[in-house]
């Protein structure tokens, strides 16, 4: 099962993606992609005082891919947050964003964990000016389409409120076989 939030900055997609951790309660890793900056080093103060003791942290900005495989058991969970961050990660490295998306996604569909992806939507505002962030941009949102295609649960966040824009099908065809049933039941 691979579940993805998607929002802006301070959406609450984080807090959500880990109340959906928090209901599975299953053994859990997660994997923080943030570099610690200056700009960054309050706000992943915060995330460490607000994870649970329990779960298994490991701060992985480049080799998402490798602490996947590495991290993945079946009865378990992985959080991943934020796929954006990572992203920065690959642009600032001078990676092939596209071979790395590739990659990744090829690598998410082989795992038997539930899956949590966390990640920023940055292609809602104005276009940006320079070529780089053009480019981010739009791999952002090719990345966010590729996982979004191959995610079972995909939810968009904002105001804290999760936006469902993809369930899972096995609750679908549940809920088809529980409207079948009760409709033979009424026939009989």
């Amino acid at each position: 099962m691979i579940s993805l939030y998607i929002g802006g900055a301070r959406s609450g997609k984080s807090s959500l993606a880990e109340q959906e951790v928090m209901d599975i309660a299953l053994p859990t890793t997660y994997i923080a992609t943030a570099t610690a900056s200056l700009s960054m080093a309050e706000r992943i103060a915060l995330h460490r005082e607000q994870r649970p003791n329990d779960w298994i942290t490991a701060e992985i900005p480049l080799e998402l891919a490798s602490a996947l495989i590495e991290s993945d058991s079946q009865n378990s969970v992985i959080i991943v947050d934020c796929l954006t961050l990572w992203l920065t990660n690959q642009l600032m490295a001078e990676h092939c964003l596209i071979n790395k998306i590739d990659h990744l996604c090829h690598t998410l569909t082989s795992l038997q964990c539930h899956l949590i992806l966390v990640s920023t939507e940055v292609g809602q505002g104005l276009i940006p000016d320079d070529e780089m962030s053009r480019q981010f941009v739009a791999t952002s949102g090719l990345m966010h389409q590729k996982i979004a295609a191959i995610a079972d649960k995909v939810n968009f966040c904002q105001g804290k409120i999760a936006i469902s824009l993809k369930e899972p099908e096995l609750s679908i065809c549940k809920t088809i076989s529980s409207v079948n049933t009760d409709a033979a039941t009424e026939a009989v």
